[in-house]
């Protein structure tokens, strides 16, 4: 029998996480890339998958640094993103996980690479905020990683050496490094993805994979 993983907290990725966005956002990521620069499909969509996880703004600062029209080509992104975040949908599993997680007396948050009052209105829209404990979106100088992990911590008494971080992307997992244990979630990155950026830890296929996986603190 595989070892449970214990915990007291579970803090959630958004975008191919809990919500099935992938396809929708890479679709207008590499669009864009296409548009504003010299680049074709192929390229394009290499380099968006690169740095998927992070913030738009920055997979387009490393992907063209210095271009003078990365800011049109952000705020083009975010104003379509805006335009269609609330149509995506969450994964079919994903209500019922976060109730069992807290009939279990887990904490529970979220950690967005999407602006904080897009993502807290996302789910106020779909009344699941009291599922969370703690919504947190993005805002330059504060982003998924230490920032939020340790935002959670100070503002919550969370230990985050109890607390798993579930992403479906690498760049999740380079930032969960020395915070907290990471569970890789497939979708656009695989198994064998995840396992030659080094993680060792587990790789699901769905959340609700979790529920038999971890035993509360």
């Amino acid at each position: 029998m595989t070892k449970k993983l214990r915990c007291s907290a579970i803090i959630f990725d958004f975008d191919g996480t809990l919500a099935d966005s992938m396809p929708f956002l890479a679709n207008i990521g590499i669009q864009i890339m296409m548009k504003y620069y010299d680049v074709n499909r192929n390229e394009a969509a290499e380099r968006y998958k690169s740095t998927t996880g992070l913030p738009y703004e920055h997979q387009i600062n490393l992907n063209f640094p210095g271009y003078e029209q990365n800011e049109r080509a952000i705020e083009e992104f975010e104003k379509l993103k805006i335009e269609r975040i609330f149509q995506q949908q969450l994964f079919p599993d994903v209500v019922q996980t976060l109730t069992k997680l807290n009939e279990m007396g887990i904490s529970v948050f979220v950690s967005s690479s999407t602006y904080q009052p897009i993502i807290v209105d996302y789910f106020a829209k779909r009344e699941l905020s009291t599922c969370f404990r703690e919504v947190v979106g993005y805002r330059p100088g504060f982003e998924k990683g230490k920032h939020h992990f340790e935002h959670i911590k100070a503002e919550h008494g969370i230990r985050l050496s109890d607390t798993l971080f579930v992403g479906d992307s690498l760049k999740d997992y380079e930032r969960s490094k020395g915070y907290c244990k990471f569970v890789g979630l497939e979708g656009m990155f695989k198994e064998e993805d995840f396992r030659r950026a080094k993680h060792e830890g587990p790789v699901i296929q769905q959340v609700s994979e979790l529920l038999v996986m971890i035993e509360p603190l």
